[in-house]
């Protein structure tokens, strides 16, 4: 499901996540990705790649979503779905994002300069806001949207009651954001003996104004709660990026034009951006051989990797970065509010095998995934589900577990201690995923192994079958970045925004909290994997694999690349352009 929020965001093709949105991690795996010629130098140069001088102020692009997305909100937990933070990439103003190669970057379009602590006691930092950073109606980007974020994303109930931010990460830490020079200077203050590491990533900008017009008072905290909820379902009609939104038409299309009033250095390049969504994995390819979409960044499968190679013009690229595959488990289902039985169905599936009936016919890179924080080859890197046996197959280790905790019927129809039926459980995953459709088969027969029934359902909305605990056992991708506190804060404590699937551990939320409130990196990822050894045996989210990220795109295109991260390859679209005559 994908935003992302400058955090994590819910994969939709994996999305967005932003929905597409992963946890996010450091490292990668090893070996060179898989790319067609255009592409070749994205291995040495990630951020450069495919760049070259470009026509200007014409042409269009049509870019593929594989999914819907059902609120404009991306700093919300419905909406932090990668499908939309890639759409409003160029209408949704933030200080920062991640380029390619995971570094972070300042958005120097909006910023005079890079921020810089001012203060390590409290810690203390300070943006300064160009002067001709306006929205698409003319009014000055100022402190006040910075503030109206921080407020919407705190948690705290004097702020806003009834918000539902995707992750209150680093915003909860803060005593005040505050304004100066005409509100063109921000400084954000946190609370006494309070710090925080990865404070670069913050802020997602809202106009502020623009929700104050429309009737809500967001500095009381009803206010902003109406004020999110606008946001929420009102299709911006303002930008304060380099695109505005022209026309939605809804399960078909977004058309952006030129904001008029873009104050950045460069473009757009391209007089028009479309989004069509596409949500049948199927149709992708017709449509880029058709020229009805130029392209795209699905989640890949065989047949998509192999005819993509196979159209003239087209150039495509497998990469490796911070997305990853996995199931989530709803606790707050009757049955699988017990651990013993959400345990046995981890110790009955079988990862391997998901593997290489999936990622593994296409990427020999992907392995089983032992952690929710880091990835193999990351210098904080610990297996940590492995030694459980979770995910192993072990069908025999499975039955034992229900045979001790008083399950009966094991094999053939389950019953827990009361003598009840267990299950049937809906299995879902998004709709026309081929990958996934062929995993959740997979996941019935090892529930059917240990004699319980369930039914696939697909979903074309996953933010809102997430935000909704629609769901028993769902398979998606969390798309994220280097920044893994954020991502630890918002899927696996208790009450984080990403946490869909309810379960509590108090002493987990500790360790987590601790690592939060250190700036010494070897430090905080002890105490995460200490924390995540600790999720591992509450058996709620079991891991997959480091998903492979695609893009395939016609070579008459440049400047437009793979972006592994939760910025995603939308990071930079107001500088695609046709290649210079």
């Amino acid at each position: 499901m994908h935003s992302s929020k400058r955090l994590i965001g819910l994969a939709a093709v994996a999305a967005a996540a932003v929905f597409a949105v992963s946890a996010c991690q450091s490292g990668g795996t090893e070996g060179p990705p898989t790319s067609s010629a255009g592409f070749a130098g994205c291995d040495a140069n990630p951020d450069t790649c495919n760049s070259g001088p470009t026509q200007t102020g014409t042409g269009e692009i049509t870019y593929a979503l594989e999914q819907e997305f059902t609120s404009w909100n991306t700093t919300t937990d419905e909406g932090n779905a990668f499908a939309g933070s890639q759409a409003l990439a160029g209408v949704v103003p933030a200080p920062s994002y991640f380029s390619p190669s995971g570094t972070l970057t300042w958005n120097l379009d909006l910023l005079v300069e890079a921020p810089k602590l001012t203060s390590e006691t409290p810690q203390t930092w300070v943006y300064k806001i160009r002067p001709e950073a306006v929205w698409s109606d003319g009014t000055p980007i100022t402190a006040d949207d910075f503030i109206f974020n921080w407020k919407g994303n705190s948690g705290k109930p004097e702020h806003c009651d009834g918000c539902v931010p995707a992750s209150t990460s680093g915003y909860e830490l803060m005593d005040k954001v505050e304004g100066s020079d005409n509100g063109k200077t921000v400084t954000v203050t946190l609370a006494s003996g309070k710090v925080y590491s990865e404070w670069q990533g913050l802020f997602t900008l809202y106009p502020a104004h623009l929700a104050k017009a429309a009737g809500n008072d967001w500095t009381t905290p009803k206010g902003m709660a109406a004020a999110q909820k606008w946001f929420d379902t009102t299709v911006p009609t303002w930008s304060g990026g380099p695109w505005k939104i022209d026309k939605f038409e809804k399960g078909v299309s977004i058309i952006q034009v030129k904001n008029d009033k873009w104050y950045g250095k460069e473009g757009p390049n391209l007089s028009k951006l479309i989004f069509r969504f596409i949500t049948d994995q199927s149709q992708e390819i017709p449509a880029l051989r058709n020229n009805e979409i130029q392209a795209a960044g699905p989640q890949p499968n065989p047949d998509l990797v192999t005819q993509a190679g196979q159209i003239p013009g087209v150039q495509y690229r497998i990469g490796h970065g911070y997305q990853h595959e996995h199931f989530d488990v709803n606790t707050k289902n009757k049955f699988l509010a017990d651990k013993e039985l959400r345990t046995a169905i981890f110790s009955a599936i079988d990862i391997k095998e998901i593997i290489e009936k999936t990622y593994g016919t296409f990427d020999k890179k992907a392995v089983q995934l032992g952690s929710h924080n880091f990835y193999p080859g990351g210098k904080y890197y610990k297996d940590l589900i492995g030694p459980t046996g979770q995910g192993a197959g072990d069908v025999e280790k499975a039955k034992q577990i229900l045979t001790a905790a008083g399950y009966t019927g094991i094999g053939t129809q389950l019953k827990n201690k009361a003598g009840e039926t267990v299950g049937p459980f809906r299995l879902r995953h998004t709709k026309g995923n081929q990958l996934r459709a062929a995993t959740m088969e997979l996941v019935q027969g090892y529930l059917k192994e240990l004699g319980i029934d369930s039914r696939i359902e697909v979903t074309e909305t996953l933010g809102a079958t997430l935000a909704e605990r629609d769901f028993d056992i769902i398979i998606f991708a969390w798309v994220g970045s280097p920044f893994v506190v954020g991502g630890a804060e918002q899927i696996l404590k208790s009450d984080g925004g990403g946490n869909y699937g309810g379960n509590s551990n108090p002493e987990a939320d500790a360790l987590i909290t601790q690592a939060a409130n250190t700036l010494d990196l070897d430090k905080q990822a002890d105490l995460l994997n200490q924390a995540d050894a600790l999720i591992v045996k509450d058996a709620y989210v079991l891991e997959i694999t480091a998903k492979p990220t695609f893009l395939m795109v016609y070579d008459k295109y440049l400047n437009i690349r793979d972006n592994p991260t939760n910025s995603g390859p939308n990071y930079n679209n107001h500088t695609w352009g046709l290649k210079a005559a």
